[in-house]
């Protein structure tokens, strides 16, 4: 009998989440890789897993007997792979993150490091990107999650996927309901980082596609004191929409209809490339899956109609 583990993972998922859709989403693959590695399996053992009632997917009785097996499978399989690398990555690694993943993120991506590698030591940089390229470029940090992208020699930059910024606001504020245009920003009090800061230069962009300047703003360091003038109506602001989400989805701010768009930005996970590789490649695994679970990156259909939020990553 020649089953294989990711024959295995996709039975597990899709039994614990219904779908293959779901599956497809936590495991960042296409549906039809999903229902291939299911049906290779199914053929394996010469039993069917799977009975649809409805929408969802249910387990069968004999299926239920894989599914207590499939699961010890998995979990040894992960214990295995974590007895080497316990003992192996050790030491200190200085990382930056930008205010926005430090937010989203940060405090269980340092949960699953602690967790998986109890003897490695992380050091926290918390800024904006344009500081943290500057600090990796000068040997300051080891690796950083930011907007930034390195052309120093010494410094690999790998792209990991696309964030989205959005015009936001307090929902109650009175605003144009169509389009929102560079005009209508500029009839507002507007809170921003300063240059060089991302978010500035999304605004300033925006702004210009319509030949205005970004003279006139508020000035502020913070994303939470960003967040908490504009729920209080003090101010519009150009914000990930990852951490505006939640605010939007609690009714207590509201996404403007930019016109036109304002363009995805790109995400890279940067590292010294003389680091140690295993020790920034298990780092960025972590890094990329607690991200993708949060919402951080964006998400786009593709064709066979499965969401995806970046493209897969093969290690560094």
């Amino acid at each position: 009998m020649r089953f294989t583990l990711q024959q295995l993972e996709a039975f597990v998922w899709t039994a614990r989440l219904g779908t293959v859709h779901a599956a497809a989403r936590h495991l960042h693959l296409t549906q039809p890789a999903i229902s291939h590695r299911i049906r290779d399996l199914e053929e394996e053992l010469g039993i069917q897993l799977f009975e649809r009632q409805n929408q969802r997917l249910l387990v069968t009785d004999l299926g239920r007997n894989v599914l207590v097996y499939a699961e010890r499978v998995m979990s040894s399989a992960q214990d295995m792979a974590r007895l080497d690398l316990r003992r192996t990555i050790t030491g200190l690694i200085r990382m930056g993150v930008d205010e926005s993943c430090a937010t989203v993120g940060m405090p269980q991506i340092l949960k699953d490091i602690k967790e998986s590698y109890p003897a490695l030591r992380v050091d926290l940089t918390v800024g904006g990107g344009g500081q943290l390229l500057q600090k990796i470029n000068n040997h300051e940090l080891d690796a950083a999650l930011h907007t930034g992208q390195s052309t120093q020699p010494d410094v690999t930059s790998q792209f990991i996927g696309l964030t989205e910024h959005q015009w936001v606001a307090a929902d109650d504020l009175l605003l144009p309901e169509d389009d929102f245009l560079p005009a209508h920003a500029l009839n507002h009090r507007i809170v921003s980082n300063a240059p060089p800061s991302t978010l500035h230069a999304s605004a300033s962009r925006w702004l210009a596609s319509d030949g205005y300047d970004f003279e006139d703003y508020s000035a502020c360091n913070s994303l939470s004191l960003m967040v908490s003038l504009v729920l209080s109506g003090h101010a519009i602001a150009m914000l990930p929409a990852s951490i505006a989400r939640p605010h939007v989805a609690a009714k207590a701010m509201k996404v403007l209809r930019a016109k036109p768009e304002v363009p995805l930005v790109p995400y890279y996970f940067s590292y010294l490339a003389h680091h140690r590789s295993e020790t920034t490649a298990r780092i960025l695994d972590i890094s990329l899956r607690n991200l993708r679970a949060a919402g951080f990156f964006h998400t786009f259909t593709g064709l066979d109609g499965a969401e995806a939020s970046s493209p897969d990553v093969d290690g560094v």
